[in-house]
């Protein structure tokens, strides 16, 4: 049955366990009928992925003041980064795996993971990522978050992709190798 606009019902209050009162049909509200607590961000964590993030980053890419671009292979492929943007205190940089080329003439993107944009915090030696394949910010605003949301983002969106590109750089570390032109005796290598 369809409820006119203007009426009681669409806007009635319902009340939240704690006795606050809150809008129905908005996320904290619809949470706390449901029994399920409201997302509460898990700062200390958080801040300790970016800061791992940091490191590993800074270990890949060295000299990033005066270079531009870093090339690893991987036993899968090959991992491409590369400075989108500088500024002052920040940097912005695009990490891009690409699936190694098995003889064969078409390259296979099978499971590769997709092109993410980290930003660079040097004074706060943090990185957090911004964009996953082109859509960003992750996680939208991280202020009026409603689930479901157009765009589908869980509500802890930011720290999940924080957490995977804390585990990429990790295997990206152990098993990658720096793939570089090395001159010796006019003979390339």
């Amino acid at each position: 049955m369809a409820v006119p606009v203007n009426t009681d019902r669409n806007a009635q209050r319902s009340s939240n366990p704690d006795g606050s009162a809150a809008q129905a049909g908005t996320g904290t509200a619809a949470a706390s009928r449901r029994g399920k607590p409201a997302y509460k961000v898990d700062l200390p964590n958080y801040h300790a992925d970016c800061d791992a993030n940091y490191l590993r980053l800074c270990k890949l890419m060295p000299e990033l003041a005066s270079n531009h671009s870093w090339r690893y292979r991987m036993p899968e492929g090959t991992l491409e980064v590369s400075v989108v943007e500088r500024s002052r205190y920040t940097t912005e940089v695009s990490l891009q795996a690409c699936a190694a080329e098995n003889g064969s003439k078409h390259r296979t993107n099978w499971l590769n993971p997709p092109p993410i944009t980290v930003r660079l915090y040097h004074d706060a030696r943090m990185a957090e990522v911004v964009a996953v394949d082109g859509q960003g910010p992750v996680g939208g605003d991280g202020l009026n978050f409603r689930y479901p949301n157009p765009a589908m983002h869980n509500e802890d969106e930011r720290q999940q992709v924080n957490r995977y590109l804390s585990e990429w750089l990790a295997h990206c570390l152990a098993n990658g190798r720096a793939d570089a032109d090395i001159q010796l005796g006019g003979q390339r290598f």
